[in-house]
């Protein structure tokens, strides 16, 4: 039995090889083309670890599954069984057909006066409002599993996707990621006798050649529903004006496919970086059989990477099955997005063709859209309305679902920086309640979909490290967010060996009013303390994710009096008092003290010929005056003192901002007046120009160091405080401005 099985899978093997042409040379039609496929999937070490550490996911081929033509004359049911039963075959099963879910009538129909408009439906679902907020981002980039695309339409200028390396037509597959010159996306199709015959196929091998090649535009007119050009004066306007659009296509010239190569377009979309992935196909009634280990394993792996992938619900014939088809119906996915249609003709009712049943999330109009055709088809302008359809659908499901994808795009373009759980939660919360259905059974999910309530119900993210006093707090700190005295977010401090970190989502004020909107002014709390900086709430086409933020609580600056502790011995103090001679202007110290000294980075140590400069001037308290050459002292001098331990007290004297000092080469001693900032902040006007900060503890008599561009953790402080003493080493003079 088992030199049997070993025969079969070399015949299969044999097989792939047989279906795939020669790269970069054409071949003839085969009239021997496979009229069916099975799915198998190999036992493989990477099945049981579907994410790479710090790479892209791995393929469905690493995983294991491959495509086998099923041999002339076999039943495929009966080959997939057989080859089952191998050991070291986890499963297979006959390929799945697909088909676009709604094919529009008459794509030369262009919409007129008396036809419905854009507006129509568009300002139904919010979109206008949320253009308010944002448009689009090009670094977002939409998978679009269709037909393919009209690559040369206006309206997608500047908005494809477009591979920096395999861009080019040689035959080679430059990035090794399995599609041949993949410039744009990447055909995933099987060859059959009948797409042989009437698409021209030649082979099953995954090529760049995606352009839409259906005579009804299925792919183009997706495609303009989710990202057409908006605001440049001409054709139609997308939900998203300025997303990238990554060109799969799945479904051959008649609008036909299989769903293992939906799969492996997904995987495909994944590694190339999508964050949404828009399938307007869908199985054939009954479904039962379309739900398939590879789409599994694909789908997992689309919400292991966090993307969103909408697809459309699908459509029914009277007498035909409504339940929702595959692969919208997956439920045990949180990221797949079922969507139905709403008549939009008829107060956005149930459009009587759209599938329904639990796994559809939302509904958005399917009736009579605008979208972008194919260039090359013969209409005077590169547009159509989805208009009467035989087969009585006046839209469909496909329309549908690239409006829910659009508005994902604008939501992750508002934030780029959230998962697909915030998405799609904020999504939720925004739709519209639908009407019931005279089925009675959930049609529309969450309701129907408010493009402007989700755009504004998107939160600010703000991610990086915790700190007070620019150093780490513990794990488990609170952290707050506040708009005005509104709190919109809480979190908490997580630690990660010796620094910490944390997110914090602050709501709109669309989800919590008093809360986020265009101009907010938002304040974090670290362990009740403000926090600096602040963060502005962006408005028209900004970014609210925030990422990489060192955010840090700071002590109270000193109040009307101000405490130095000395040590018992030398302490390094600041003079708050006013100028003045020694010792009568320094009346505040203890008794006991004996000696005064105060570094002059400008004094000559021995002589200039030695070139030893930088010395202490001294004030002994009992020395005759001829030994002393620091008689006087001044404001805000950094010095010396020996004495006994003690706390001393002097008047805050309130230093302007803008106070400058000169330092020299080499080690200064100094009395910062600026605000209490971060260490490279306050000592901005010399960066680059010091390479360390000292500072004397006196209460334990040691040293704290800080060096710039060293990990935060291994420095001592990180931060300047205002009327506090440093030391700082300079490279080459410079200016120090106290702001």
């Amino acid at each position: 039995m088992q030199r049997r099985w070993f025969g079969i899978m070399a015949a299969a093997l044999l097989m792939i090889g047989a279906g795939a042409a020669a790269p970069g040379r054409p071949e003839p039609a085969d009239a021997d083309a496979p009229e069916a496929y099975v799915t198998v999937q190999f036992d493989t070490a990477l099945r049981a670890q579907p994410q790479r550490a710090g790479g892209p996911p791995p393929t469905l081929a690493e995983l294991g599954f491959h495509t086998l033509p099923v041999p002339k004359g076999r039943d495929p049911a009966e080959y997939a069984a057989e080859l089952e039963r191998a050991p070291n075959v986890l499963s297979a099963e006959p390929d799945v057909p697909v088909r676009a879910a709604a094919i529009p009538n008459d794509p030369y129909y262009l919409g007129s006066g008396s036809g419905p408009n854009q507006a129509q439906y568009l300002a139904a679902i919010g979109a206008p409002a949320a253009w308010d907020l944002h448009t689009g981002s090009n670094q977002v980039i939409v998978a679009v599993i269709d037909s393919g695309l009209d690559l040369t339409h206006p309206e997608f200028a500047g908005r494809l996707w477009e591979n920096p390396i395999d861009n080019r037509s040689d035959g080679i597959d430059r990035d090794g990621n399995g599609c041949i010159n993949d410039r744009y996306g990447c055909r995933f199709v099987n060859l059959t006798q009948v797409n042989g015959a009437v698409c021209g196929y030649t082979s099953s091998t995954p090529t760049g050649a995606v352009l839409d090649d259906m005579p009804n535009s299925h792919g183009t007119l997706v495609g303009g529903i989710i990202g057409a050009a908006g605001d440049n004066g001409v054709g139609v306007t997308g939900v998203a004006w300025n997303v990238r659009l990554l060109t799969i296509k799945a479904l051959d010239c008649r609008g036909e496919g299989f769903m293992s190569r939906i799969a492996e377009g997904i995987v495909y979309a994944i590694r190339q970086g999508a964050r949404v992935i828009n399938i307007s196909i869908a199985s054939d009634p009954p479904h039962t059989q379309a739900d398939i280990p590879a789409m599994r394993a694909a789908l997992q792996l689309a919400q292991d990477s966090g993307v969103i992938v909408v697809a459309a619900a699908g459509n029914h014939l009277t007498g035909q099955s409504a339940g929702v088809a595959y692969p919208a119906a997956y439920t045990q996915y949180p990221n797949v997005i079922a969507v139905g249609a709403a008549n939009n003709l008829d107060g956005m009712n149930w459009a009587t063709y759209s599938n329904y049943g639990p796994a559809v999330d939302f509904a958005a109009p399917g009736n009579r859209l605008l979208s972008t055709t194919r260039t090359d088809i013969g209409l005077s302008n590169p547009y159509a309305e989805i208009g009467e359809p035989n087969g009585g659908f006046q839209g469909g499901t496909s329309f549908a679902a690239p409006l829910v994808t659009g508005m994902f795009a604008l939501m992750i373009s508002r934030n780029s920086r959230l998962n697909a759980d915030d998405y799609i939660e904020a999504a939720r919360a925004a739709a519209t309640p639908a009407p019931p259905a005279p089925h009675g059974q959930n049609w529309a999910g969450s309701g129907i979909i408010n493009i402007g309530g989700a755009v504004a119900r998107v939160p600010m993210s703000i991610t990086g490290t915790p700190q007070h006093n620019w150093r780490d707090v513990p794990g488990g700190t609170p952290i707050e967010a506040r708009v005005g005295s509104t709190v919109c977010g809480t979190a908490a401090a997580i630690a990660a060996g010796p620094v910490s970190t944390f997110t914090i989502r602050v709501a709109s004020d669309a989800a919590q009013p008093g809360c986020g909107q265009p101009g907010s002014t938002v304040e974090l709390l670290i362990g009740g303390l403000p926090a600096k900086p602040t963060f502005t709430w962006g408005g028209l086409n900004s970014d609210l994710g925030v990422s990489g933020q060192a955010v840090s609580s700071v002590s109270p600056p000193p109040g009307t009096v101000v405490v130095q502790t000395l040590g018992n011995g030398w302490s390094n103090l600041a003079h708050l008092e006013a100028s003045g001679p020694l010792p009568g202007a320094v009346s505040t110290l203890p008794p006991g003290w004996t000696a005064l000294y105060r570094w002059d980075p400008l004094k000559w140590l021995f002589s200039e010929a030695e070139g030893l400069r930088g010395a202490y001037r001294r004030y002994l308290r009992e020395a005759p005056p001829v030994l002393n050459d620091y008689p006087a002292i001044s404001q805000y001098d950094a010095y010396w003192v020996k004495a006994p331990a003690a706390n001393i007290a002097s008047l805050n004297p309130n230093p302007a901002p803008g106070r400058t000092i000169e330092l020299a080469a080499g080690w200064n001693n100094f009395t910062y007046t600026g605000e209490s900032r971060a260490v490279a902040d306050a000592l901005a006007s010399i960066a680059g120009k010091y390479t360390q900060v000292l500072q004397f503890d006196n209460a334990s008599g040691q040293w704290r160091i800080h060096v710039p561009g060293q990990p935060r953790y291994l420095n001592d402080f990180g931060g300047l405080f205002k009327l506090q003493v440093y030391w700082v080493y300079m490279k080459e003079p410079g200016t120090l401005v106290m702001q």
